[in-house]
Formats: C-alpha cells, sequence, structure tokens
C-alpha cells in the first residue's frame, strides 16, 4: 500500500513518462481480502493527491452501474422480473442494459463534468462481475482517456497478460496495461 501511494504521486506517473506509445493504464491487483484495507487507502490516496493537487476521478463501477440501472428499471421491476423469470435470465437482462457503450457514455460524462482529470482510479471491479468484465471495459476505455493514468484496483492477480478475479475467475487476457506493483517490489 505505500507503494502505491508513493507511485501514483511521482511526476512521471502522472504525466505518462517513460511509457513509450502505450497507454498509461495499470492495474493494482491485491488480495480479495485485503478490499477494505485498499478502499481505506484509495479514499486517503485521493485526498492526498487533491490536496497537491492532482485532479483525480474515482469511479465506483458498481455503483454507477447501480445508477445506470436505477435510471432505466425501478427495484421492483428488477426483483418482479427475477422472481417471474429467474436469476439467469435477469443476469442475461442486465447484461443488455449495462452495455460496454452505456458505461463508456457515462464514465465520458463524469469526466467532463469534473474538469481537466489528471488521474481516474477505477474501484467497484469485484462488487460488478459477472454484470461487467475489466477487460472489456478496459479496452473500451483506451479512445475516451488518453493519456491520463488509470488505475484499476483489482481483487485478484494480474501476471501482464491474463486477469483472474478473486484468484479463481479467469478474465480474459489483456495485455494493454501494466501491473502497478510487482512481486519485487
Amino acid at each position: 500500500m505505500e507503494l502505491l501511494k508513493e507511485k501514483v504521486q511521482e511526476d512521471d506517473f502522472l504525466t505518462a513518462k517513460g511509457l513509450g506509445n502505450e497507454v498509461p493504464f495499470w492495474i493494482f491487483d491485491y488480495p480479495p481480502e485485503k478490499e477494505l484495507l485498499v478502499r481505506r487507502t484509495i479514499d486517503r490516496i485521493a485526498s492526498n493527491l487533491n490536496n497537491m493537487p492532482v485532479n483525480i476521478l474515482v469511479i465506483d463501477l458498481y455503483e454507477m452501474c447501480l445508477k445506470l440501472l436505477e435510471d432505466k428499471l425501478s427495484m421492483e421491476k428488477i426483483i418482479q422480473f427475477e422472481e417471474d423469470k429467474g436469476s439467469e435470465e435477469l443476469l442475461k437482462k442486465l447484461k443488455i442494459l449495462l452495455k460496454h457503450e452505456t458505461i463508456k457514455k457515462a464514465i465520458q460524462s463524469k469526466m467532463a463534468s469534473n474538469g481537466d482529470i489528471q488521474l481516474m482510479f477505477l474501484i467497484g471491479v469485484g462488487k460488478v462481475w459477472p454484470l461487467v468484465r475489466s477487460h472489456s471495459i478496459l479496452n473500451n476505455l483506451q479512445p475516451v482517456l488518453g493519456n491520463i493514468p488509470l488505475v484499476t484496483f483489482y481483487p485478484g492477480k494480474y501476471d501482464n497478460h491474463e486477469l483472474s478475479l478473486f484468484g479463481k475467475f479467469k478474465d480474459a487476457n489483456y495485455y494493454r496495461a501494466f501491473r502497478l506493483i510487482s512481486d519485487e517490489g
């Protein structure tokens, strides 16, 4: 956690120096049982960066998806749909409502309303699974963020090639992001 705090405050990190032509996408993978510690640390880091001042945008993917769903359907309708058609059908329906383009537009809207973003944290990845898959979101955000560094907080493992949510579920191969903190430190 200390290495994370140091890394995201470095000028080279914030300006995406030293990456060549690669997108400045980073994955901070961590053991899922450390979720509460990571959440508290994210809040402290975001607060510290805003005091520097660095304009950071923290997006909780789960909360964003809940809001998108609530804008389309009432909770009562969602519950009734599940009672009538079952959990599998509800999952299919919700996935349709949470298309990648819909999430991308919601993120663009948040960016536009938050001024000149210099850094973005994407959290809530584990909470929103299996409705939304990390690799799909990352692929869709590449053209949106440009040179803005993105740190995705990932409860699981990332080995610079493969994502494994909670260390159990293979998400997909994703080669464009860098592992923020290596095992070697």
